[in-house]
């Protein structure tokens, strides 16, 4: 098991207060375990997140692949909707180049109808080479595709009509019946390092979103530079820029199962190379894995992700407030091959016993525990 790093003096006087985000990747590497069973777990999880003041719940969407099993986060979003009260809710992301963007408005406008407001947008422009080859799209047009789509989707939520003429959309003047004038545009997160989509995140104060996964401190610090540059080249104040980041986050006091969780993160790094190629190796729809080429040690992913004792996560997770700057905190929490009980035991703990020790670096929705209405 990790030791705790040491916390720095001071921490939470000179650090913005960080909102929580709960993300479901919502993966089936278990054979044993049924897509129902993945739902209702990520249901759970949601209303538990929201029972301790997470700010919103993300939801991946992936095609093709035991990966993720939610091809639509707007569905999932819409289903959570009715579960849920005040926490927000949004995908992560919508990979706009696979989308007709006139379809995607109006889901876009009704989704935020049927959740009360509650709805944020994750945008993307997809990266995963199987999914653009069986939509039918040109990989090398997908950020000029995604500029285009993210137009249509700004101007329908915000003006409730759309009238667009460009390179890869051309649309005739539409009204959006569900969509009124004068409505704001819901909170934008971007998954991207590109310059082109972060000069309009600059224009929008929209918020960029990065992960490092299973890589460490150093590697975070150099993308969030690399995002910064670019915000700084398009007009931006990277003193001010908002910034969300992903973690892999488990709870535990057991050495055993933090090691299995530390497997079950060195099997999400396996799974992104049959993924960066046009015809992932698997079997049926599970994906192959084999060991990546210069494959670190197992502690090498227990050290990178956020997994250990309470103690030792709230501290590992505060260092790493303190040295990013986060506006964002994104928890991935429910990784593929942990039972249910323990994902949902493993979330229990954080909020009973991490977030209270971050108080004063995290910022929490007001809410009531069902347990206590």
């Amino acid at each position: 098991m990790p030791s705790a790093p040491r916390r720095r003096s001071g921490l939470g006087k000179e650090t913005n207060m960080v909102k929580l985000g709960l993300f479901n990747l919502m993966g089936l590497y278990d054979r044993n375990t049924s897509p129902a069973s993945v739902v209702k777990t990520t249901v759970d999880a949601v209303k538990m997140a929201e029972d301790f003041g997470f700010d919103v719940a993300w939801f991946a969407e992936h095609h093709f692949t035991n990966h993720s099993i939610c091809p639509s986060s707007m569905l999932m979003v819409a289903h959570c909707a009715a579960e849920t009260k005040q926490i927000r809710l949004a995908p992560a992301v919508l990979a706009l180049p696979f989308y007709d963007p006139l379809r995607l408005v109006q889901e876009a406008a009704f989704t935020d109808l049927l959740t009360h407001g509650r709805l944020v947008l994750g945008l993307g422009c997809g990266y995963q080479p199987h999914e653009f080859e069986r939509f039918r799209v040109q990989p090398e047009e997908r950020h000029s595709i995604m500029l285009e789509a993210w137009t249509i989707l700004e101007q329908g939520l915000t003006a409730g009509v759309v009238e667009f003429s460009g390179r890869h959309f051309s649309i005739p003047r539409t009204e959006l019946s569900m969509r009124p004038f004068g409505l704001a545009m819901p909170d934008v997160f971007v998954a991207t390092s590109h310059p082109d989509p972060i000069a309009r995140m600059v224009r929008g104060n929209h918020t960029p979103f990065m992960s490092f996964g299973h890589r460490g401190l150093n590697a975070a610090r150099s993308f969030k530079d690399r995002i910064a540059a670019s915000w700084t080249d398009a007009g931006g104040n990277p003193d001010t820029m908002p910034l969300a980041v992903q973690r892999y986050v488990y709870v535990t006091e057991d050495r055993d199962d933090a090691r299995h969780a530390a497997q079950c993160v060195r099997d999400l790094a396996r799974a992104a190379v049959p993924l960066s190629t046009a015809d992932p190796t698997r079997d049926g729809p599970f994906l192959r894995l084999m060991p990546l080429n210069d494959e670190p040690p197992l502690d090498d992913f227990l050290d990178n992700a956020v997994i250990g004792p309470a103690s030792y996560c709230a501290e590992k997770l505060a260092g790493e407030i303190e040295a990013l700057k986060p506006t964002h905190l994104s928890c991935f929490m429910g990784f593929a091959g942990i039972g249910r009980r323990e994902t949902l035991a493993s979330i229990e703990r954080f909020g009973c016993e991490v977030i209270p020790q971050l108080e004063g670096l995290v910022e929490l929705r007001n809410t009531t525990l069902r347990d206590a209405a």
